[in-house]
């Protein structure tokens, strides 16, 4: 991992620390490391192992991916997309990535169809509406 890479990811998990309101004793508390350890991670000095990214995704509720974003403009997004979303969103969202690019584009053109369905279901009820209201 290049020097850039490493620093990018801490980054990001002290902004993560900072979003959600956490001290360093708090997430270090949690993934069962000494502060110093969580420090070193957050300073770049130190590359966090497997279990520690897996940890770090769950106090946050983001994935994995998410903490080694290097694109700022896109980990902002992600993390505030997390916050804003319910459990069921992010469940969605973690069944979409898990799917491959063919059956992405799928369930896409699909939830396209559904959304047109929904939208004529609505135009007719209104019409149906309308119509009753007439005198």
């Amino acid at each position: 991992m290049n020097l850039e890479t490493q620093q990018c990811i801490a980054e990001n998990l002290k902004y993560l620390r900072n979003f959600y309101g956490y001290t360093q004793d708090q997430v270090a508390d949690f993934l069962h490391v000494a502060r110093s350890t969580y420090t070193l991670l957050e300073s770049g000095r130190k590359i966090p192992r497997a279990d520690l990214l897996i940890g770090l995704s769950q106090i946050y509720h983001v994935r994995i991916d998410v903490l080694l974003e290097t694109n700022r403009k896109k980990f902002v997004h992600e993390v505030t997309f997390v916050q804003g979303s319910n459990g069921d969103v992010i469940e969605l969202m973690n069944l979409y990535y898990q799917l491959s690019p063919f059956a992405q584009g799928c369930l896409y053109e699909r939830a396209e169809m559904l959304l047109d369905m929904e939208r004529r279901e609505k135009m007719q009820q209104l019409q149906e509406k309308k119509n009753t209201k007439k005198p």
